[in-house]
């Protein structure tokens, strides 16, 4: 009778068959090794040889092959700097029996510095002997890995340093006078801003707005400061800043913002309060302060000081206040002996009548609505018409065609009047090369630029002076401009504008200070004799000799000579008999637009035409 195998007996010979042979097990876990590039070393501690399998010798340098000695691998390739560390770290792993990790570099022997880490374990034989079994690999890799991504980062904060540290430098210069460390017009801008929008901390909130603090808002001017640039220098001008800086810092207090917004202009903002109640009080202190003389290098000056005087509230803001006190400041500037003037209603309807102007001016950029006129200006032997001075225009939409005094100084205080000259010369410039092509006679095109758009290095771009005579174009220029000793700035835009070609004149020459040194200087083409030195030349010898050494004067330096405000007939003959080379008035022509131009050369043209 054959009995069947009990369960056990089955189950018993399923686990066998599934039980892989040592060796199998053996080679497997080789090749898992092999793979992973981890070494193995199997060390007797009581004989103190020492077994390491190939891979263990590729890592340490010494071919593809195990290898048996007494320690010595270990301690040829240790690197120095660590040898102790490691030895340490062992022999303290061997006495405690537990599993331990070891971290050390060795040195190859082709000199290659890697980074080694191993874990081992104590353990007694078959024999009774303790020996010691580890696994080592390479992670050279790993480290200079770690290591690049160390330096990188130690980089990257270097660099966020720096870069942190030259924003704030960045921020405090933009916020910053260079001369005198006081706040700049952008800090005091900032700093009115914050005055009615800084949370007032309540217990309950409430359901209006929390009303603003009055604060008094005081801008300062100083008259008379040009002097001392002109007869002294700009450096005893800067010293003269610094001591009235120096003086309003003294009646500052600590919280308070004061700030330098112009050339010798200054704005104190007061803390709410019995400061700025008593405002005007302090605004009597300052003035007396900065009244009294002022050492420059050597001299005693002293200046006129005008004080504009306002106060936020409810109603008005910050930077509101400040163009009040702004108002105000003109307004004492208009006043005999200056002093200081407080913001009132009346005051306050002539300022809603700039902001109206300023936004009507806004709304004309858009809208194109700023147009060149042009005065017509003619050869004085033979009245034949030689050129034209573009006129800025202004075509309101209520108020008709405006002259410059209407819109001028607002349009430089919001500063767009460069928007403004930058249309004006791209229109006069296609309707000059309109006019030329069609043979009309307008040889030349002038225009005026002031000191800012002058040293725009982008200005000329707007003329076309390509494929054009030199002196086409011609850029006029105020008197004052005609310094006897030119800035860098203004040195390289002259010859800039020279360079493309471009002519230029001195305007409004007699009322200003050009000495003959500055025309030689700047080495003008012409001269425009102001009109109020034109207008009285009839009346008397004096005046006619006065424009006569003037028309000698620019010859004798080989400058043209151009008079306007030429208003009578008896003016263009007196000019005439003088040796004037240029006249332009409305005894000639009045400014005209484009099309009452072409008009003009039309009728000009066919009055000359002789009959058949």
């Amino acid at each position: 009778m054959t009995s069947e195998p009990s369960n056990g007996q089955c189950e018993g010979s399923g686990e066998a068959q599934d039980r892989l042979p040592p060796d199998d097990i053996a080679r497997r876990l080789r090749l898992a090794l092999d793979v992973s590039k981890i070494g193995v070393f199997d060390a007797d501690l009581e004989t103190g040889r020492v077994k390491r399998d190939a891979v263990l010798m590729q890592i340490f340098g010494y071919g593809d092959e195990a290898y048996e000695d007494e320690g010595d691998v270990l301690e040829r390739t240790l690197h120095p700097e660590d040898r102790d560390r490691t030895w340490v770290t062992i022999d303290a792993g061997i006495a405690s029996g537990e599993p331990f990790y070891n971290a050390f570099r060795i040195i190859r022997p082709d000199g290659e510095v890697r980074y080694i880490r191993s874990r081992s374990v104590t353990f007694s034989d078959s024999k009774g002997h303790r020996r010691l079994l580890g696994a080592n690999w390479d992670a050279t890799d790993d480290v200079t890995l770690q290591q690049n991504l160390e330096q990188a980062r130690a980089l990257a904060e270097s660099r966020y340093t720096a870069l942190e540290s030259a924003w704030r430098e960045i921020e405090r210069r933009a916020l910053q006078d260079q001369l005198t460390g006081l706040s700049n017009r952008h800090a005091l801008l900032l700093h009115l801003d914050k005055l009615c929008s800084e949370p007032e901390p309540h217990i309950h909130p409430r359901p209006c707005p929390r009303p603003c603090p009055r604060h008094a808002v005081l801008q300062i001017d100083l008259s008379r400061f040009k002097e001392i640039n002109d007869t002294l220098g700009h450096q005893a001008g800067d010293a003269a800043i610094l001591c009235v800086a120096g003086r309003l810092e003294a009646l500052r207090e600590e919280k308070e913002c004061l700030a330098r917004i112009g050339g010798n202009e200054f704005a104190l903002v007061l803390d709410a309060g019995d400061r700025s109640e008593n405002a005007a009080h302090l605004a009597t202190k300052i003035v007396q302060s900065l009244e009294q003389p002022i050492p420059c290098e050597g001299h005693l000056f002293r200046c006129g000081v005008s004080v504009g005087l306002a106060w936020t509230s409810d109603d008005v803001d910050g930077p509101q206040a400040l163009i009040n006190a702004a108002t105000a400041l003109s307004a004492a500037k208009a006043r005999k002996g200056g002093g200081t003037v407080l913001f009132t209603e009346e005051l306050d309807g002539r300022n809603r009548a700039i902001r109206q102007t300023a936004d009507d001016i806004l709304r004309g950029i858009d809208e194109d609505a700023f147009i060149p006129f042009y005065q017509l200006q003619f050869d004085a032997k033979t009245l034949d018409v030689c050129g034209a001075e573009a006129l800025a225009r202004w075509r309101h939409p209520s108020q008709g065609i405006l002259t410059p005094d209407r819109f001028l100084k607002i349009a430089e205080d919001i500063d767009v009047m460069w928007r403004i000259d930058r249309s004006l010369a791209e229109k006069a410039c296609a309707d000059f090369l309109r006019w030329r092509n069609n043979g009309s006679g307008v040889d030349r095109l002038s225009i005026n630029v002031s000191v800012r758009r002058l040293i725009d290095p982008h200005l000329i771009a707007a003329f076309p002076t390509k494929d054009l005579p030199k002196g086409t174009f011609v850029f006029e220029m105020l008197e004052s401009i005609c310094l006897d000793v030119l800035d860098d700035d203004m040195a390289k835009a002259i010859d800039r504008i020279r360079r493309a070609g471009i002519a230029i004149e001195i305007d409004d020459f007699g009322t200003g200070h050009a000495s003959v040194l500055g025309l030689t200087t700047l080495q003008p083409k012409r001269l425009k004799i102001d009109r109020a030195l034109i207008a009285p030349m009839t009346r008397g010898d004096r005046h006619r000799r006065l424009i006569a050494a003037i028309i000698e004067m620019g010859h004798a330096l080989d400058i043209e000579i151009i008079a306007e405000g030429v208003e009578t007939t008896a003016q263009v003959q007196l000019l005439q008999d003088m040796g004037c080379d240029v006249l332009q008035g409305f005894a000639l022509a009045r400014p005209m637009d484009a099309e009452a131009v072409e008009a003009f050369l039309r009728a000009r043209k066919r009055a000359r035409r002789p009959s058949l």
